[in-house]
């Protein structure tokens, strides 16, 4: 009798970086079913909701394409251009400007990521400072959009942390956090942001501080 064949495992199938790639697909599904119930309640245009879609599609493309997943860069790179046709985009679009969103509320992380991409931002949403330094390690952002404070991290001096530890030397980081009037104030000077905004001011406040921040960057 012939021994059984033995196939493959699945570590031996795909590498770390692969699966990580492969595990961004349930957020970005996520945000896109987002996406969808905002088009239909009239809360996002075409245009705009395939500005979005763009984006997600042209980051799952790089990433897929950065650790050898070819089938699905090639297949996320056609539905992109698709997307664009659709909604008269111009190609290349969601590679203008990148912000790196970190928050551990799963809920808020999403609305602005889709807030900035609808505005034409490249964006990529982290649930901890782990990831954040993945990410950075990988592309840095133009700026960095969090919470004052994270479990993950010490919250004394919370940016002065990341720009020591994760490099991020130079690049202006924006706090956005549920406190409010002074306590917001007194969290943000502790941790050494540039600028904080409370989340009860509104995404629209904070689109409108990331297009002033985006003017004053020196490309």
């Amino acid at each position: 009798m012939l021994p059984p064949v033995r196939t493959r495992t699945e570590p031996e199938l795909v590498t770390p970086r692969q699966r990580r790639v492969v595990a961004q697909l349930e957020d970005r599904a996520r945000r896109t079913e987002l996406v969808a119930a905002l088009a239909g309640a009239g809360g996002l245009d075409r245009e705009r909701a395939a500005r979005v879609l763009c984006a997600e599609l042209g980051e799952l493309e790089t990433s897929a394409r950065e650790v050898g997943l070819d089938g699905m860069a090639a297949m996320a790179r056609a539905m992109r251009r698709v997307v664009e046709h659709l909604g008269d985009g111009r190609p290349g679009d969601w590679l203008q400007r990148e912000e790196i969103v970190l928050d551990d509320n799963e809920i808020t992380r999403d609305l602005i990521a889709l807030a900035l991409q609808a505005e034409g931002h490249r964006v990529r949403a982290a649930a901890s400072v782990a990831e954040l330094a993945y990410f950075v390690s990988e592309r840095k952002p133009h700026v960095l959009l969090t919470e004052a404070a994270m479990p993950d991290a010490p919250g004394a001096r919370f940016c002065s942390y990341l720009r020591r530890t994760i490099g991020l030397e130079h690049i202006p980081i924006v706090i956005f956090a549920s406190a409010r009037g002074d306590e917001l104030a007194a969290l943000a000077r502790e941790a050494g942001a540039e600028l904080y905004l409370s989340k009860d001011q509104g995404i629209g406040d904070l689109m409108h501080e990331v297009a002033r921040l985006f003017e004053e960057i020196l490309w």
